[in-house]
């Protein structure tokens, strides 16, 4: 960049840049290098949003016989609704060691602000496990240890909007919950003490969405009245809460629900059985500004194909769907992205074996450049 150009100005035009421009930066000039590596860079680049690349990451395992080395992780452009090129801008992406040092069968733990985060369900009597964060637009990973982690842990992650600061929330449900709060900045564990989870409730499974990490949960105050709930917990001011689902949800079986993220809103899914391999999904919306009132915006009806799931969403909204496809004793499985509007699908060209487990909507960032 010409030395006439006063250098505020010359942040103005890098904060414009795509993460891959700015990495090879980095590498030609010891001021933009300093620039870039900043906290207060990385929080603005990330905060701003606007120019940032928006992608899909889809993991499929590529022989029935599970083995680390037989998962495929693809990420795909997923900036506009051109359908026709949707599936061709595909990166092979090669997944930190380090993810495969916790074990045989490491699990997504969620996704947030561009970061993945991966963990190991600890042995019996360990009292600890880690986890990996990674950042795929720069290539980087980092482990966290969890201590005093036993099984009736459950973790929550998440990367607060405002701040850029990745956080790990640990309950304990013990004689009554307890609760524990990472956060990537202090390196160190915080105990909650108010607003905990009432104890009678469980929770399951959870998604970051915004300032919020949601877990799906059951409140089973009264053992024959058992009601599904989501449990809040706000990244800003630590507290927990909880959000009431629409009533023709409350009462289902928990399996027959996820919760998971649409763009900048909390979606549920709930799963309806229309035949013994056929499963139709209706897909409810979160308002937040409307007392976090839930609104059906459409049912996911493929065509007449066998078993299938709904493993995340296109920045446009489309899900996308695996669908089954039995071959004697192989269990095939093929990618789909779903157009509500009109119910048709149309192929990733992404296939494996048994449940290809995540597809994750995600922009690139610099998070953790600076770690």
């Amino acid at each position: 960049m010409s030395g006439h150009i006063p250098f505020e100005i010359q942040t103005e035009i890098v904060k414009r840049l795509p993460v891959k421009s700015l990495l090879q930066f980095r590498s030609v000039s010891k001021s933009w290098k300093s620039l870039i590596d900043t906290s207060e860079f990385i929080t603005n680049y990330h905060s701003s949003g606007t120019h940032l690349q928006h992608r899909l990451l889809v993991r499929s395992i590529q022989s029935n016989s599970y083995d680390f080395d037989n998962e495929k992780y693809v990420s795909i452009v997923n900036d506009n609704d051109d359908d026709d090129s949707f599936p061709q801008n595909a990166l092979t992406l090669i997944v930190p060691s380090s993810v495969r040092l916790l074990g045989e069968h490491p699990k997504l733990l969620g996704s947030s602000q561009g970061v993945f985060c991966f963990y190991q369900w600890p042995e019996l009597n360990d009292t600890e496990t880690t986890v990996v964060i990674w950042n795929p637009a720069i290539r980087k990973s980092l482990d966290i240890v969890v201590p005093n982690f036993i099984v009736t842990s459950i973790l929550g992650f998440g990367v607060c909007p405002y701040t850029s600061d990745i956080k790990l929330v640990k309950v304990t449900r013990k004689s009554s919950w307890e609760a524990e709060v990472f956060t990537l900045r202090s390196g160190a564990w915080k105990s909650l003490s108010n607003n905990m989870p009432r104890y009678s409730v469980e929770l399951w499974f959870h998604v970051c969405v915004g300032m919020f990490i949601y877990w799906l949960a059951s409140d089973r105050t009264f053992v024959d009245d058992e009601k599904n709930i989501i449990v809040s917990f706000d990244m800003i001011s630590d507290e927990f809460a909880e959000v009431y689902l629409p009533d023709s949800l409350v009462k289902l079986h928990c399996n027959d629900l996820e919760i998971s993220r649409l763009r900048t809103y909390l979606v549920v899914l709930e799963m309806m059985m229309i035949n013994d391999d056929k499963y139709e999904h209706c897909v409810w919306k979160m308002d937040p500004d409307v007392g976090n009132s839930f609104t059906k915006l459409f049912i996911i009806r493929p065509p007449d194909l066998p078993l299938h799931s709904v493993l995340g969403y296109r920045k446009t909204g489309k899900p996308i769907i695996e669908i089954y496809n039995y071959d004697s004793s192989n269990k095939k499985c093929a990618l789909y992205c779903f157009e509500p509007d009109s119910e048709n699908i149309m192929e990733i060209k992404i296939c494996g074996y048994g449940s290809s487990g995540f597809a994750n909507s995600y922009f690139e960032t610099l998070l953790l450049l600076d770690y």
